[in-house]
């Protein structure tokens, strides 16, 4: 959940609401650490459409040239457009992952590839490469989650850039925000992303989800009531040690998205 303040008003009116308790474990073998590529693009407001459109048209000729490489594309409300590669070999990931589009391009033919990506960047303000590695030992991972898969359809992106030198003590006010969720028994989780190459770093992205923007705000409600004094306390000390924030909010684009044929 959001670690940021509530103002004083919010939190009188959420110390009116019940909180259900249900019994939760949390996940105790978290996955090793694991490192993703994203590409951070930010898109023209009145060309969306247009860029949707490109978009489409690539991933269509990705296919036909059989394309090895997977990538799911998060829409925000800001019109940014997140495309996420997995990296599973790490940093040298990042060779194959080049190796591969050369390849595509050169299947699909050089002329027609650059007539495609330049259908995409001409709708483009700005893209950023940006590298980010899962940290599950600093991530709140409930069993059973609220939701299922299949239910998730609004997403948060919670950006904390810290002061220098403040990371080891930000990671341990994390795993005191996992205790404290556990023992609230908070069935949502957030998982926590520590930033590399391509960032303004030291900074941490907070991700999390729900059924919908009103799904997410009401279990926002019930996970700060749940947490009382201990929840402001804590708020009190992780803001501390944070310089500048940033949210967005989106969705998936499975039609946006690609993944090759088995």
């Amino acid at each position: 959940m959001n670690k940021l303040p509530l103002s004083i008003l919010s939190l009188l009116a959420l110390a009116a609401l019940a909180f259900a308790s249900v019994p939760v474990s949390l996940e105790t073998t978290a996955p090793a650490p694991s490192l993703y590529l994203m590409a951070d693009i930010q898109v023209e407001v009145a060309r969306v459409p247009e860029y949707e459109a490109a978009f489409k048209a690539l991933i269509t000729a990705l296919r036909d040239a059989d394309f090895p490489e997977v990538f799911d594309t998060y829409a925000t409300d800001d019109s940014r457009f997140y495309i996420v590669y997995g990296l599973p070999k790490g940093y040298s990931s990042v060779d194959d992952l080049q190796a591969a589009w050369r390849a595509a391009a050169n299947r699909i033919g050089p002329a027609e590839f650059q007539a495609l990506h330049a259908g995409m960047t001409g709708c483009e303000l700005g893209r950023v490469l940006r590298f980010w590695t899962f940290r599950p030992d600093i991530s709140y991972l409930p069993r059973p989650e609220r939701l299922k898969p299949e239910e998730f359809g609004y997403y948060t992106w919670d950006y904390v850039w810290l002061s220098p030198g403040k990371e080891a003590e930000f990671e341990a006010l994390n795993r005191e925000w996992m205790a404290l969720s556990a023992a609230r028994e908070s069935r949502d989780p957030f998982m926590t992303y520590q930033g590399g190459y391509g960032n303004d770093e030291p900074v941490y992205v907070w991700f999390e989800y729900g059924r919908s923007a009103a799904d997410y705000a009401q279990a926002e409600e019930r996970f700060w009531t749940s947490l009382g004094d201990a929840g402001a306390a804590l708020s009190k000390r992780t803001r501390g040690l944070i310089k500048r924030t940033e949210t967005k909010t989106g969705r998936y684009r499975p039609d946006l998205s690609y993944a090759p044929v088995k």
